[in-house]
C-alpha cells in the first residue's frame, strides 16, 4: 500500500478560504469566490508534514510570543511544533517534538 501524505499547506488554505468566505458572506460573493494555487509551507529547509503519514495542521501560539505556531500531529500520535518566525508573511522555523512536562517527547501512540 503506498504512503501518501497531505499538504498541509492545501489544508490550511482550503479551511483558511472556506472560514473567510462561510461566515455572512451572501450567495453572489460566494459565487464570485476563487481559490488561489496552494503554497507549500517550509518549516526550516523542509516541508511541514514532509514525510508524515496524513498530517494534521492546528494554528496555536504555544510561547505566548502573539504568533500563532503550526503544531502538526500524524496518523501515529506524534505531535510536532514549528514556531512563526518574526517578519512578513508565515514563516516558520525548523519542526521540534512536543515535549511533556518531564521533558519527554509527547507520543499518543496511536498505533
Amino acid at each position: 500500500m503506498k504512503k501518501t501524505t497531505l499538504s498541509v499547506a492545501r489544508l490550511l488554505i482550503a479551511c483558511g478560504t472556506f472560514c473567510a468566505v462561510s461566515g455572512a458572506a451572501s450567495q453572489d460573493s460566494l459565487a464570485e469566490a476563487r481559490f488561489k494555487s496552494p503554497v507549500r509551507l517550509t518549516s526550516g529547509e523542509q516541508h511541514l508534514g514532509a514525510k508524515r503519514l496524513y498530517p494534521s495542521p492546528a494554528l496555536h501560539d504555544m510561547n505566548g510570543d502573539g504568533r500563532a505556531d503550526l503544531v502538526v500531529a500524524d496518523l501515529f500520535g506524534r505531535p510536532t511544533v514549528a514556531f512563526a518566525r518574526a517578519g512578513k508573511g508565515l514563516t516558520f522555523g525548523q519542526e521540534e517534538a512536543l515535549l511533556d512536562r518531564d521533558g519527554e517527547k509527547l507520543d499518543f501512540n496511536n498505533w
